[in-house]
Order: structure tokens, then sequence, then C-alpha cells
């Protein structure tokens, strides 16, 4: 038995080998190569001057201020030459070409100025069993840039395509795919917040917010712009991108405050006049000038920035207010990330990785959700106003129903004690001035007061009360000419008057074409009516005169007795009696004047209506 498990045991241990997997070979991370300058016309290096450098490579830092074409070697044994080998550029800067083993396998489009901008493009190449040969392999980096681009060599790996390729898939991830996203999500955003702003103009922190995120734009292009169009030299493209930073300083710090309620209108001023000055010096500055120009404001512009995203995050965090707090720990990322980048750019920090653009679109959605938040309470206030407003409308509408009813009773009882009134006055005037009319003559002549006499005076008490159901029953129809309404009223009062000893003249003229509604009829015999019981009872006079004229001046009817005059201050209106405020009333009600002048010897009585005559024939 022993012995079976001696010669099972080397057995197994054989075929295990055997079944497992051969050991991948790591890939090779390349630090160390060789680099010389060369010609812009030249396609082959030169043979001469190589020294070697370590990668990643910035040539500036060994030839301060050279700018043209430098060649990097590296070279590596490949033991099978059958195995194919994976190459990971992470970049070059800014533009060149590759050879392996004399061989071209990449080429950029512009390699003399303006140069293809591949400064942060990754590249791999899969380098088959042809191009490859036993033992030594050389591969040639052709790079084309200049000093200020920070020009040189990035990043190189080598090794097994599986095991560099998925490196490749993440570098290009990070360094193009991710840049591309968030640049299209920028684009969106400006669409978006444009378009509601351009629709509400009174909201600026919608434009503040669209302007932000447009110079933004601008300057993440500078990540995948693969070339200089529509320049033609790379460094006015270099001094675009100087001024969207600027440009996105200035727009970022004005919606902060915007966002937060703030107004700072000589800071602004300030900040724009900077701003402009920043431009007009990128504008007009010399070329060795531009890139520590460039490198300056990109610095001045991450302090205002930084500046107001530290305010902001303080006055935002003390506010509790919930859409403050979530944009102060989205500006708190943006800090952090554009903190990199700016040391990056100024080559403090040893990387070619600018996790700005990346980052930003936290930002942006943080905004974005905080202004589509803020978007829709302004709505749902909207909406809860108008559900208060409709409801204040149905209480108005509710108040004014109840308004309109009580006023309606009221006119009604309005109505009603005013047709008593009017029914009192012209029982004064019409049957209570008969009556006296009747009594007076009867103190008067007693022996006169015979079954005729008193007949007619039931005959005229009965005109009258006619008279008053007439003009109560039709107001608003057509009623008898006047010359004819007077003849009853001119044989009562003319036979009571002379009865009572007073001589009384009629003047009648223009009565014959004027024809009143029954109510002004009415009226002008009552008020004729009240004028002449006056006499009768109060003037002692032994004459009257009677005046009705209708001319082009209007109806004036008057009455002149040559009595002892009302007592003095009596024809005021203040101590008016029943009989004259009643006079005033009608003289009212028909829209004319009446003039009381009384003196010892006369009184005068007139009511002035403008009534037009009608035209002659």
């Amino acid at each position: 038995m022993k012995g079976l498990w001696h010669r099972l045991l080397p057995a197994l241990l054989l075929a295990l080998c055997c079944l497992a997997p051969a050991a991948a070979a790591a890939p090779l991370v390349v630090t160390q190569a060789e680099a010389v300058q060369g010609r812009w016309d030249d396609d082959v290096p030169p043979v001469d001057g190589w020294q070697p450098v370590s990668i990643p490579d910035v040539w500036a830092k060994r030839w301060p201020d050279y700018n043209g074409v430098v060649w990097y070697r590296l070279q590596w044994d490949q033991a099978d030459a059958n195995a194919p080998v994976g190459l990971l550029m992470e970049y070059l800067v800014m533009a060149g070409s590759v050879y392996v083993n004399g061989t071209l396998l990449h080429r950029d489009p512009h390699l003399t100025p303006p140069l293809s901008r591949a400064w942060n493009t990754p590249r791999y190449w899969l380098i088959a069993p042809p191009l490859l040969q036993a033992g030594r392999n050389t591969v040639l980096f052709r790079v084309a840039g200049a000093a200020a681009h920070q020009a040189g060599l990035g990043p190189l790996t080598l090794g097994p395509p599986a095991e560099v390729g998925p490196l490749y898939r993440h570098e290009r991830l990070m360094r193009y795919d991710l840049q591309l996203i968030s640049l299209t999500l920028c684009g969106n955003i400006v669409l978006f917040f444009g378009i509601l702003w351009l629709m509400r103009h009174q909201d600026t922190v919608y434009g503040w917010f669209a302007l932000t995120e447009a110079f933004w734009l601008l300057v993440g292009l500078n990540q995948v712009a693969t070339s200089p169009w529509p320049f033609q030299s790379n460094d006015d493209w270099h001094a675009l991108n100087a001024m969207a930073i600027l440009g996105f300083a200035g727009c970022f710090a004005v919606f902060i405050w915007r966002f937060s309620g703030q107004r700072h209108p000589r800071l602004e001023r300030a900040l724009w006049i900077a701003v402009a000055l920043g431009v007009l010096w990128l504008v007009g500055v010399p070329t060795h000038w531009l890139y520590p120009s460039r490198a300056l404001l990109m610095v001045l512009s991450a302090a205002i920035v930084w500046t107001v995203c530290i305010m902001f995050m303080v006055t935002g965090w003390r506010s509790r207010q919930t859409d403050q707090r979530i944009l102060a720990v989205c500006v708190s990322t943006f800090v952090i990330t554009s903190a990199h980048d700016v040391l990056t750019f100024l080559r403090v920090l040893d990387s070619n990785i600018y996790y700005t653009s990346m980052t930003a679109h936290i930002l942006m959605v943080g905004m974005a959700l905080v202004l589509a938040w803020r978007f829709v309470n302004s709505l749902r206030r909207i909406e809860g106003f108008n559900l208060e407003l409709q409801a204040s409308v149905d209480a108005a509408r509710s108040e004014l129903a109840s308004t309109l009813r009580r006023q309606h009773t009221l006119e009604v009882a309005n109505a009603r004690l005013s047709e008593r009134v009017n029914l009192a006055r012209d029982l004064h005037d019409g049957l209570g001035g008969a009556l006296v009319g009747g009594i007076a003559a009867i103190e008067h002549e007693p022996e006169k007061a015979s079954a005729p006499a008193l007949l007619g005076l039931l005959k005229g008490m009965r005109d009258d009360l006619r008279l008053i159901v007439d003009s109560s029953a039709a107001h608003d129809g057509q009623g008898q000419p006047l010359a004819q309404l007077l003849v009853p009223l001119r044989h009562r009062f003319t036979t009571l008057l002379e009865n009572s000893g007073i001589e009384v003249r009629w003047q009648l003229a223009g009565l014959d074409s004027l024809q009143l509604r029954p109510a002004q009829g009415l009226d002008v015999l009552r008020f004729l009516q009240e004028a002449l019981t006056n006499v009768l009872k109060h003037s002692q006079s032994r004459s009257v005169e009677v005046g009705v004229v209708h001319d082009a001046a209007g109806l004036r009817v008057s009455v002149l007795d040559h009595g002892v005059g009302l007592p003095a201050g009596l024809a005021g209106e203040a101590r008016d009696g029943v009989g004259l405020s009643s006079m005033r009333a009608r003289a009212a009600r028909l829209g004319g004047q009446l003039e009381v002048a009384s003196q010892p010897g006369q009184t005068r009585v007139v009511l002035q209506v403008p009534l037009a005559a009608a035209p002659t024939a």
C-alpha cells in the first residue's frame, strides 16, 4: 500500500501542474527610455545624442524653451516573437507618431504647427507577430510640441494584451469618455436653463446658471478637442481656454450670489472689470507671455471661485435651508477637485489627469436639482395661491350677493317709504287743499254752503283722488295735456278764491302742445294747488296773479299775491313748513328750481322747469 502511494503522488502532482494555467506575465510599466531632439521634417531619429530619460517625461525640465520634435526610444527583449504584445500610451503632448521596429504604427494628422491636440487621448496598439522579432525590439515615439505646452511623453505600459487592454479601457474612460459625458450633460443643462430664463427673465438665477455652464462647456472642450480648429495656432486655442475660465469664474460668482439672495453691486462691477482686463490682456499679449499669463489668470480665477465657494458653504450651512446645504456639499466637491487640477496644471502634483471636468457634473446636477426643486416649490406655491384666490373670490362673491340682497331690501323699503311720502303729500296738497278751501269758503260765507256748493266741493275732491290714482298707476305712461289738467283746478280755485273775496287773474300761454307724464302733471298741479291754498289760508290778500307759461325757457309756474307776506325767515329752506317743503320736493322731482320771495305786501312763488317747447309746425 505504501509503495502504491509513492507511485501515485508524483503522478498527481504532475497532472495538477499540467492542468493549472500558466502564470500570466505581468505588464511592464515603462519608467526609463531614451530621448533626443529632432527636426520638424525628419522621419527618422538622429543616430547620436540619445540620453536616458524617465517616463513620463516633460522635456521642458531638461530643455527649457525648446519647441520642436523629440524622439523617444523604448527597447525591450521579446522572448517569443509569436506572442502579441499590447502597448498602452496614456498621452503625448501635443502630436506625434509611433514606429515599431521601423514600421509606422500611428501618426497624428498634424505634426507641424498647428499641431494636433492629442495631449489627453490614450492610445493602445496590439503589436502583432509580423511586427515583432525575437530578441531586442524597438519602439520610437516622435513627439512634436512646445515647452509652454508641457510637451513630452506620458506613461507607457507594455505587456500581454489581456493585461494591457483593460488598462487602456480604464484610461480611456477616465480621460475621454467621462469628459465627453460631462460635456453632453453640461450642454443639456445650458439649453434647459437658458430656455427657462428666456421664458422668465425675472428669474436671473437661471440665466446666470446657464451662462456659467456655457463657459464651462468651453473650458471642458479643451479635454476632448483633438484639433485646434477653428484657430490657426495652438496659442489661440489656449488663449480662448483662458478667457473661458475667466468668464466662468465671473458668472459662477454672480450665480452663487444670486442663488443665495445676495447683491454686491460694487464687487460685481470690480469683478467684471477685472474679467474684461484679463480678456483684453489675453487678446494682445505677446506669445512668449501667453502661457505665464494663462497660468496667472487661472490661479486668479481659481481664487475667485474658491473664495465665493467657501463663503457660500459657510452661509449656506448656517442658513439651515435644505437647498443651500445640498448645493454647499456639491460646491465643496468642486473646490477639492479644482484645487487638485490647479496644482496639476502648475506641475506641483505629478499627474496628468484633471478631475474637475469629470466631477463638475456633480456640481451641475446638484445645481440643476436645487433649481428644479425651487421651481417646483414655486409652482406649488402658485397652485396654493390659486386655491386661496378661488376661496377668496367665492367668499367675496357670497358677501357681494348678501350685500345686494340687503341693498335690494333697502331699496324696496325706500321705495315703499317714498310712495307713502308721495301719497301723503298728494293727499295733503290735493284733498287737504280742497278740504281747506271748502272749509274756508263755508266759514267765510256759511249762507252759501248749499247742496250744489257742497256737491261741487265733493266732485273736486273726487277729481283729485282720481288724479292721484291715475298718477300712481301709470308713472311712465302718456298723460293728458297740461292745459286740460288745469281746467278743473282753475275752475275750483277761481271759485274758492272769489268766494273768499280774492280776485284772481290767470295767465296761460303755450300749454296746448305741452303734454306731461301723469306724475309730472300731478306734481305741477299739486305745486300750483299748494301755492293757491297758501294764498287762501295765509296771505290775507285781495288779489292773486297766477301764471303758467311754457316757452323756450321751459315751463314757468308763478303765483303772486299782495298779502301780508310770509313771516320773516320762513322762506328759507331751513325753516320750511310742510307746504313749502312739499313744493321744494316736487320742484326737485321735476328737475326744476323753486324761488320764494316774500315781503310785506307781496309774496311770489315761482317754479321754473326746463321743459323744452314743442317745435312749431
